[in-house]
């Protein structure tokens, strides 16, 4: 029943322009030794590091196939008037915002406020707290997150799980802003799994509860096999992409 294995695999690999298969020791890495990871890490971030400017043309490039709405923005400055005039354009009132350190550099909440919004970050603290930010998110005509990483082979934003935070606040506003900047980008899905295995090990075998891959506005063809946007996500996103911090 439904499609083999292997043959799944080999669409994917095609998809992606890539004809060999996995590696011979594809199954061993979880039990790869931390040195060995560090060292392999290392030389993601020093090829990432040589490759820069490539790669955030090929991240704006992807990125926008798949459905972005993408910003290059020199600087911190650029950015923020992207995102004012956005917000002004569309009339926006209240935005939610995740908890990431990008915000501490890239200041939204004042900016914003500025252009007569609200920006409120989407934390919570129990069940009440929950329901109440799933309510607010519902009402909120933005939502605006960081990225943890982003991948300019797919053109995919990643934001991993935090302690109180809402993944909710990137799929419930109709519009969905993801603020990219040099550091967060990674050239290939292996670079993010060279990354992620490396944590794995460092906290104790634990990656956290999943990954969210955000590529484009959501997508369906339940119905009638006809491609529909923004049915179960934002209707429109918006990738501001950072030059250089």
């Amino acid at each position: 029943m439904g499609i083999p294995s292997r043959q799944f695999l080999a669409s994917v690999r095609e998809a992606l322009g890539r004809a060999d298969g996995p590696p011979a020791d594809a199954y061993d890495v979880l039990s790869a030794d931390l040195a060995a990871l560090e060292s392999q890490a290392a030389a993601v971030r020093e090829r990432i590091a040589g490759e820069l400017p490539a790669l955030l043309a090929r991240m704006a490039d992807t990125a926008a196939l798949r459905g972005w709405n993408v910003a290059r923005c020199g600087g911190v400055e650029d950015a923020l008037d992207y995102v004012v005039s956005l917000a002004r354009r569309l009339g926006v009132a209240s935005a939610a915002r995740s908890e990431q350190p990008v915000f501490d550099t890239v200041p939204v909440d004042a900016a914003l406020a500025g252009a007569g919004a609200l920006v409120w970050p989407a934390v919570y603290e129990g069940a009440e707290s929950r329901l109440t930010v799933r309510q607010r998110l519902a009402e909120s005509g933005m939502g605006i997150t960081g990225a943890d990483y982003a991948i300019a082979e797919t053109g995919s934003v990643i934001v991993l799980p935090r302690q109180g935070l809402s993944r909710l606040v990137s799929v419930v506003p109709p519009v969905h802003v993801a603020i990219v900047r040099p550091p967060d980008l990674l050239g290939t899905l292996d670079d993010l799994f060279t990354l992620r295995r490396l944590e794995y090990h460092r906290n104790g075998g634990d990656m956290g509860s999943y990954l969210n891959f955000i590529t484009g506005p959501s997508r369906t063809a339940d119905i009638e096999q006809t491609i529909v946007v923004g049915v179960h996500g934002p209707r429109e996103v918006h990738l501001v992409l950072l030059d250089k911090e």
